[in-house]
């Protein structure tokens, strides 16, 4: 019984470092996300003076 619970806590173990990695990538995206959303406010600001 110890050897299954040493392995079920392995497994639990690398769950757990496979969701910390996700939610930093999730944390990444939503960063970038946002900068390209400012950017291309930025760009519509741009070509609507240009366009005037």
């Amino acid at each position: 019984m110890l050897e299954l619970e040493k392995k079920e806590r392995r497994m639990l173990e690398r769950r757990v470092a496979e969701l910390e990695e996700e939610l930093k990538v999730l944390g990444d995206l939503r960063a970038d996300n946002q900068r390209l959303k400012d950017e291309n406010g930025a760009l519509i600001r741009v070509i609507s003076k240009l366009s005037k």
